[in-house]
This record gives C-alpha cells, sequence and structure tokens, in this order.
C-alpha cells in the first residue's frame, strides 16, 4: 500500500485546479468577514460578497470535479471555472448586485453540469470496486499528493496520478481516505477516470465533502478495470 501523503503544495498538472481552490478560499474568507453585519464594508455591500463567494464556491467544485475528465472536456471545464471565478471577483469589487446574483446563479448551474458529466465515471468507479478485496489490482499504479486545506477553504484534498502501467488502454477506480493526525480516517472519496493510455499519466483530484481535520491521505483501493 503507498504510504500516506501528508498535506503539501499542489503541483503538476491540476495546480490550475489549486489555483482555482485558492481563489475561492480567498473570496469565501472575505465573505466571512463581512457576514457579521449588515452594513457595507470597504464599500461593498455583504451581500455582494456573500454571492461572489457562493459563485466562487460553486465553481471551485466544479474544477476539483471536473480533474476527472478527459481530454478538451477537462481543459473546457477548467476555463470555465476560473473565468466565473474572475467575474465574481469583479463583481464583488463593483459592489454589482445584479452581477454578483448573475454569476452565483451561472456558477451553480455550471456545476450541476460538470457534475452531471463526472457522475458516469463514478459511477462505473464504485461499482469497479464494489467487489474489491484488499487493496485491488492497481494500488502500484496510484500516488498521492496532498493539498493543504488552505487552498481548499477548510476540505481535505489530494492529486491522485495515474499512471497506467498495462499495455492496454484502462479505467481507474480509486478509494481514499482522508486521515487524522491518530491515523483514523475521516472521510473516503472515490474517484475514477476513464480510457487511460498505456503508459499515460493521468492525475485527478480527490476532495472531500465534509471541512474534517486532515493531516494526510492514502490510497485505501485501486482497480484497474
Amino acid at each position: 500500500m503507498s504510504p500516506h501523503s501528508r498535506l503539501r503544495p499542489l503541483t503538476g498538472p491540476t495546480a490550475r485546479a489549486g489555483a482555482i481552490l485558492a481563489a475561492a478560499a480567498a473570496l469565501t474568507a472575505l465573505a466571512a468577514a463581512c457576514s457579521s453585519s449588515e452594513k457595507t464594508v470597504g464599500g461593498i455591500s455583504p451581500a455582494v460578497v456573500s454571492a461572489a463567494a457562493e459563485a466562487s464556491r460553486h465553481a471551485a467544485s466544479a474544477a476539483a470535479e471536473a480533474s476527472e475528465l478527459t481530454g478538451e472536456d477537462a481543459s473546457a471545464a477548467a476555463s470555465s471555472a476560473a473565468a466565473l471565478i474572475s467575474e465574481a471577483a469583479l463583481a464583488r469589487a463593483a459592489s454589482a448586485s445584479a452581477a454578483a446574483a448573475s454569476v452565483e446563479s451561472r456558477a451553480a448551474a455550471f456545476e450541476s453540469s460538470v457534475s452531471a458529466q463526472v457522475s458516469k465515471s463514478r459511477q462505473s468507479a464504485s461499482a469497479a470496486l464494489s467487489g474489491v478485496a484488499g487493496t485491488g489490482n492497481a494500488i502500484g499504479d496510484v500516488v498521492l499528493t496532498g493539498v493543504p486545506t488552505t487552498a481548499t477553504d477548510g476540505f481535505p484534498a489530494a492529486t491522485v496520478t495515474i499512471t497506467n502501467s498495462t499495455s492496454q488502454p484502462a479505467g481507474y477506480a480509486v478509494q481514499v481516505d482522508f486521515l487524522d493526525s491518530s491515523g483514523a480516517t475521516v472521510e473516503t472519496v472515490v474517484v475514477g477516470t476513464s480510457d487511460v493510455a498505456p503508459g499515460e499519466r493521468r492525475t485527478v483530484l480527490a476532495h472531500g465533502d465534509q471541512k474534517v481535520a486532515a493531516a494526510s491521505a492514502k490510497v485505501a483501493r485501486a482497480q484497474r478495470f
């Protein structure tokens, strides 16, 4: 089994997704700072800041999920997420209520669209792992790199780098366990990706849905199918 991966800076193919997550975290922090008052703070309406932060969270979540897509679909989703967060930041800076509400609505729709795209691969991944005893047949093909929670608004995350070591195209299903400082599992995430060519290296982003105190991550199971 792979050793635990400590949460550390994001590098490689998902660096762009990490930047998107960090931008979302910054807007979220600003929203929290303004939420205690119903008056404008620094000339910016708290309602606008909140809408912009919600838009950034939707876009960042979509960017994280989109790492499971392939080729042009993944690139297009990452570009759209970055554009939405940029638009949200501009609306916040201008304290533009209508613009902030619009980008929040579109970011939510974007997240739903990306979620629908990756749903099939996740269902296949969960099905591939359902009958797996032990760590699976592809544990050696997977390496984790932790992402610091400061870049994810407190949600645990890790990059999952998959290298197809076989001579045939394959799909991969990977179960990532996030652990606390005592080594206990605090959240489990399953990610999947399809049509990985022989020798190809592909990186996806596994991220949790709960703000938990995860100190490390490990590959619990990995199955090639």
